[in-house]
């Protein structure tokens, strides 16, 4: 087959999980003889390939343009949506960034209230487009939703990454369709499993375990939520991941942690890999994941792994990690707390690495991938 695999035009800016699973999936089509191409690009030149892969819907002025373009050149397409609800992830992170933007400018006493009200979801956050609820209703998305929905109904194919994340998909997005196939997000073990720690201690000079969060660091990822939840602990706190889109967030977080905090903008994979296997707990408080994909690759070094209640990563960690309210600092804190106590070597990290290994790698998404492609081109 040949195949081109294109994410939205300014992908390259920002990173993340969809670019992984971009070159990890041509990486394998291209060992299995196909010619495999890929863009980051809102106007694909997709004439002469036999399908599109398109991944992230989420970018509707580029998706918009993208499923236009392989249209009117003829070419099927099939959709990683990589969908969570926005409205709820954006007011999540937009809500406790506020709250801790007030915190660290006036009193703390000021912000119990509104943390009480992030906790209870019954927080109202106002934007210069309107106001949006805890459930994701809002004044401003509704069209977006909306045209998203149409275009997913106009291609030939979804391929999730999670059950749950279809789920979300057919409650948000209406789609009923049923060409679909669930490809789950893998792990490279060959980089990520047994690492050494002593390169990242040697790199970083901090050899006494800290907790660790991996991504970019935004809102969305609260990694300043986290922050404030460990304020009054002694945990050191490393954050690895790209400051550039928002350089006053890392702020925010310096300005909570202190220098507690180390903040690593990029690391190499085999260092990320050495970082892993320093932490005592790797934490995701996030607002807004479809995996977690970072917390799978923390986990092949064993590494105690906290979750967030908020997006679709319970079909991955299932019960072998622990799990906290990404709006509520002590379900953080209690969290890290006893992810920390447990230790490496005890229950639930030593399963979630078994479990990595048996069913999260980059060979079962691309078997996933491939019968998607030949049951849409055999429509």
């Amino acid at each position: 087959m040949k195949i081109l695999l294109i994410n939205h035009g300014t992908a390259g800016e920002w990173g993340g999980g969809d670019g992984v699973q971009i070159r990890e999936t041509a990486k394998r089509l291209r060992q299995r003889g196909h010619y495999v191409v890929e863009q980051n690009t809102d106007r694909p030149l997709a004439k002469g390939f036999d399908l599109v892969h398109i991944f992230n819907c989420r970018v509707t002025s580029s998706f918009k343009q993208q499923v236009a373009s392989c249209q009117a050149q003829g070419v099927p397409i099939v959709v990683s949506p990589i969908w969570i609800n926005i409205g709820r992830a954006f007011w999540g992170s937009r809500g406790a960034n506020s709250i801790l933007q007030e915190a660290v400018n006036k009193e703390v006493n000021n912000i119990v209230g509104l943390l009480s009200s992030l906790k209870e979801r019954t927080l109202v956050v106002h934007t210069d487009d309107g106001e949006i609820h805890a459930n994701g209703h809002s004044s401003f998305d509704v069209g977006s939703l909306s045209e998203t929905s149409k275009l997913l109904d106009q291609v030939d194919g979804l391929l999730p990454n999670s059950w749950l994340e279809l789920q979300s998909i057919r409650s948000d997005l209406h789609w009923s369709g049923d060409c679909f196939e669930i490809a789950h997000y893998g792990v490279d073990s060959s980089i990520f499993l047994d690492a050494d720690p002593t390169q990242f201690q040697q790199y970083s000079g901090i050899n006494t375990p800290f907790v660790m969060q991996a991504g970019r660091i935004e809102p969305a990822k609260n990694q300043a939520m986290l922050c404030w939840a460990l304020r009054n602990t002694t945990y050191p706190i490393v954050l690895v991941g790209s400051t550039k889109n928002w350089p006053a967030y890392s702020e925010l977080c310096k300005q909570i942690a202190g220098d507690r905090l180390h903040i690593f903008p990029h690391l190499s994979q085999p260092l990320l890999a050495s970082a892993y296997a320093s932490a005592a707990v790797h934490v995701l408080p996030s607002w807004m994941e479809t995996c977690g994909l970072v917390s799978l690759e923390a986990s092949l070094s064993g590494t105690p792994i906290v979750g967030s209640t908020f997006g679709h990563e319970l079909e991955y960690l299932q019960g072998e990690a622990w799990y906290c309210d990404p709006g509520n600092p002590l379900s953080i804190s209690e969290a890290v707390v006893k992810a920390w106590n447990a230790g490496r070597g005890s229950k639930r990290p030593t399963a979630m690495k078994r479990k990595v290994i048996e069913q999260f790698n980059w060979e079962r998404t691309v078997d996933m991938t491939e019968r998607l492609y030949l049951k849409v081109l055999n429509k």
